[in-house]
């Protein structure tokens, strides 16, 4: 059992170290706006903020159509970088929040790219 103990630590340290790399890199070029992303088992959350942290826009692919969440996750982008354009963002930092760049996280930032949007 502490096998397990401490197998899962091992993931939450570098899970951890992940997100304040990317965090530290991310605030250190302190960009205009930022989308952060967040992921459950379930679902992708996405936030544009601004450099005073309010948010400017949001979107989860909760009610969105697709056969399984990679696929939510590609038509959340599309239409989050619709919703960005019409709010005037066109170029924005992109922070994964400690997740490896894969699955749901990169097929969500690839279609905000195909939308129009910078990274």
């Amino acid at each position: 059992m502490s096998y397990l103990k401490n197998k899962l630590q091992e993931k939450l340290r570098r899970y951890l170290r992940r997100k304040h790399k990317v965090n530290s890199s991310v605030k250190a070029q302190n960009p205009e706006y930022r989308l952060l992303i967040q992921r459950s088992n379930l679902y992708v959350k996405a936030q544009v903020l601004g450099r005073d942290g309010a948010v400017i826009a949001s979107i989860t692919d909760k009610g969105v159509e697709g056969a399984n969440k990679t696929e939510r996750a590609w038509n959340a982008g599309e239409k989050f970088a619709a919703l960005l354009k019409d709010k005037w963002v066109s170029s924005l930092v992109f922070d994964r929040n400690g997740y490896l760049y894969h699955g749901r996280v990169k097929a969500f930032a690839d279609w905000v790219r195909k939308g129009g949007i910078q990274f």
